[in-house]
């Protein structure tokens, strides 16, 4: 068992959480990162990333554009609510979740300096996003994939990129993979990428101009749309650390943190002490709406992307999954296109790719 890295298991930043805002037009798609550092069993017994101290991480931040919000921690990990998406810590890797304008990819200088190695070293990298609502205000080299991809050659090896789904259309997602070529790690984490919310359902998200506690806001918003519930009827899930681990906790429990914007807009983390967790996000504007799920609990079967888009049904979404033993899941995917059609979707586009250590699979579904 790795002990979290502070004192106490939760933080909150008061000040900053009283005085956000979300009036204007923003961008909901986020760039995802997601560095392994090292491999899982290099750091059963220590604290490895988790060592690192909130102020430090702070920094880092600054250089994205993001402040923390506040701070869940289990046995496994620690979860950062941002003032745009999320950051996940675990020993051996972190997961850095941003969206609006925020600059991702200019904190890698120091994350490496701060972490103190080579960005040469590290185990795998991967780094997504979906094709931009508002390209033209993004800043730094993500204005456009190709700047982005150069910057992450820079730093790391064996870098492939892919540009999935219908380039022609504005719904279309770029993933970018590096690292290590011998990966024998055993992982797999989706996401759900919704656009065109439903209006009834985007009120949910719409927050009264007048609350004070985002925190307060947000855990109301993630109770009465059901979202603490997702994963509510798995009893038993196997730690994608060690299943013979003794001290694993035979029933998942999740613990929120949770924020409601102002005026509008919704964020949520959601962590377990077997390792697992789940991440949503929420822009509810007409206009550009957009609503993210990700997580890495195993998608045993399509009720929980059913569960996921009653509550926002878009008119557009895809899944994302990436994962290092396909086959169960390859053919549940497969069999998707009759399980949506009853929902009212028809399927736009399916894509598996062989990234070599992993596989990717992505489906593009439009309502009829």
């Amino acid at each position: 068992m790795v002990a979290p890295a502070y004192h106490q298991d939760s933080y909150i930043d008061h000040e900053l959480s009283v005085n956000l805002d979300s009036t204007f037009a923003f961008e909901g798609p986020e760039k995802l990162l997601e560095i392994w550092f090292y491999e899982e069993n290099e750091c059963l017994n220590n604290e490895g990333l988790r060592s690192i101290k909130l102020e430090d991480w702070k920094k880092i931040l600054d250089l994205v554009n993001c402040k923390v919000l506040s701070m869940k921690s289990s046995k496994y990990m620690d979860a950062y609510l941002l003032s745009e998406s999320s950051l996940f810590v675990f020993p051996h890797k972190l997961i850095l979740k941003t969206c609006g304008t925020t600059t991702t990819l200019a904190c890698l200088d120091e994350l490496f300096k701060l972490i103190g190695m080579s960005s040469k070293s590290i185990y795998k990298i991967f780094y997504s996003r979906r094709s931009f609502m508002f390209p033209d205000k993004q800043i730094h080299v993500h204005k456009d994939w190709k700047s982005e991809v150069n910057l992450l050659d820079k730093f790391f090896i064996n870098g492939k990129s892919y540009v999935v789904g219908n380039y022609n259309s504005d719904d279309h997602w770029y993933l970018y993979v590096g690292g290590e070529l011998n990966d024998d790690s055993n992982d797999q984490s989706f996401e759900i990428l919704m656009t065109d919310l439903d209006s009834k359902c985007s009120e949910k998200f719409m927050n009264n101009p007048n609350h004070i506690d985002g925190h307060e806001t947000g855990l109301k918003i993630l109770t009465n749309c059901g979202l603490d519930s997702i994963f509510s009827k798995i009893s038993h899930l196997l730690s994608p650390r060690n299943s013979d681990d003794e001290d694993e906790e035979p029933i998942s429990t999740f613990v929120h943190d949770a924020f409601g914007f102002n005026p509008c807009g919704f964020s949520s983390n959601s962590i377990d002490n077997n390792g697992y967790y789940y991440t949503l996000h929420v822009t509810p504007e007409s206009g550009w709406s957009y609503a993210s799920f990700e997580s890495n609990v195993p998608l045993q079967n399509l009720e929980i992307v059913k569960k996921v888009l009653d509550v926002f049904q878009p008119s557009r979404f895809s899944i994302n999954l990436i994962q290092s033993n396909s086959e169960p899941i390859c053919n549940l995917l497969y069999k998707s296109e009759s399980f949506f059609r009853k929902w009212g979707y028809k399927k736009n586009e399916k894509v598996n790719y062989d990234l070599v250590n992993h596989d990717l699979f992505y489906l593009h579904y439009e309502k009829v």
